[in-house]
C-alpha cells in the first residue's frame, strides 16, 4: 500500500476539493509533511487516523491493494471479513509488510478497530490454532504466523486515532500458564483507542503478581485472559477467592475472557463479567461513560 499521498490524490480519495484538504492541513486537522519544494505529502498513518476520527470511509484506498474484483467489491461494501484468508496466508509465510497492509486496508474500508479485530484477526488466530491442532501446520509455522500477526498489530497502532483520556483504566493479564496474548493485546489496543489508561502484564502472569499489580495501580477494570486452562479447579479458585476480591477491594471490576469461557465454566466464575467476545468490551466502555 502506498505510503504517501499528495493533496490532489487525497482529495480524490475523500471526494472533496483539493482546497479542502489544504485547509484541513493548515488547521492541523490532518498531519502532513512538506517536500523540499513545499508540496504537502500525507502519510498513510495520518490519513487513517483522520478518517477514524471523522468517521469517514475510504474503501477506494483499500481496494488499491488487491486485484481480485470480488474482494474489491466486498471492501467497498465494508465487508472486511474477506480479508481474513489474505491475512492467514501472509502470516503463515512471515509476511509482516503484507499483513500490515491487509490490516490497514481493513481500516480504510471500515474504520472500526473493533470490527477489524473481530472480523479479520480473531478468525485467523482461531483457524491457525485449529490447523496446528489438526496437524496440518507445524509448530514453527504456528509460531511464525502468530508472531507475524502480533508484530502487525503493534505496527498498526501508529495508524489508529486515540480519543482523549477518560479517567478509566484497565489492568490486563494472561492467567498463569497462558502464553496466547494476541487477543489481550487487541483488547489493550481498543481500550487505549477509547481513551483508557492501560497496564498490560502480558503472558503467564502468576496470580500473586496480578494481585500485587491490582493493589499498586488500582484499575477501574481487571481483565484476565485464559484461552487454555489446564487446571480448572485452581483457575476457578483463583478467580473466585483471590482475583475478584483483590479487584473489588481496589474499587474495580473483574472481567474474565476466553474462547468458550461461559459454556465451559457456566456460573462457576464469580467475575463481574465472563466474556467470550471482544464485543463485550463495548458494553464495559458504555457503562463507564454512563457512570462518568
Amino acid at each position: 500500500m502506498k505510503r504517501y499521498y499528495s493533496s490532489r490524490e487525497l482529495a480524490g480519495l475523500l471526494a472533496v476539493n483539493e482546497s479542502t484538504v489544504k485547509r484541513w492541513s493548515d488547521m492541523g486537522d490532518i498531519e502532513c509533511i512538506r517536500t523540499r519544494g513545499g508540496h504537502r505529502r500525507f502519510a498513510l498513518q495520518s490519513i487513517l487516523r483522520f478518517v477514524q476520527e471523522n468517521k469517514m470511509e475510504i474503501p477506494e484506498l483499500a481496494t488499491r491493494e488487491f486485484a481480485q474484483q470480488e474482494l474489491r467489491t466486498n471492501l467497498v461494501a465494508g465487508n472486511t471479513d474477506v480479508l481474513a484468508p489474505k491475512l492467514r496466508s501472509a502470516a503463515l509465510v512471515g509476511g509482516l509488510a503484507d499483513a500490515l497492509s491487509i490490516l490497514r486496508a481493513g481500516l480504510a474500508s471500515k474504520p472500526d478497530v473493533l470490527s477489524l479485530y473481530e472480523d479479520v484477526v480473531f478468525p485467523v488466530l482461531q483457524q491457525i490454532g485449529n490447523d496446528w491442532a489438526a496437524g496440518s501446520i507445524s509448530v514453527d509455522q504456528e509460531h511464525l504466523a502468530s508472531q507475524t500477526i502480533r508484530d502487525a498489530i503493534v505496527r498498526l497502532q501508529s495508524s489508529l486515532h486515540h480519543e482523549p483520556l477518560t479517567g478509566a483504566s484497565a489492568l490486563l493479564a494472561c492467567y498463569e500458564g497462558e502464553s496466547h496474548d494476541i487477543v489481550l493485546q487487541c483488547v489493550a489496543s481498543y481500550l487505549s483507542v477509547k481513551g483508557w489508561k492501560i497496564y498490560n502484564l502480558g503472558q503467564n502472569t502468576p496470580t500473586k503478581s496480578l494481585v500485587e499489580a491490582i493493589k499498586r495501580y488500582k484499575p477501574s477494570h481487571v481483565v484476565v485472559a485464559a484461552i487454555l486452562v489446564e487446571h480448572e479447579r485452581k483457575f476457578v479458585r483463583d478467580v473466585n477467592h483471590v482475583i475478584v476480591r483483590a479487584a473489588h477491594r481496589a474499587g474495580g471490576k473483574l472481567v474474565v475472557g476466553g474462547a468458550n469461557m461461559r459454556s465451559r465454566f457456566g456460573d462457576r466464575l464469580k467475575a463481574d463479567l465472563v466474556s467470550e467476545s471482544m464485543r463485550d468490551i463495548e458494553a464495559i466502555i458504555a457503562a463507564h461513560r454512563k457512570r462518568a
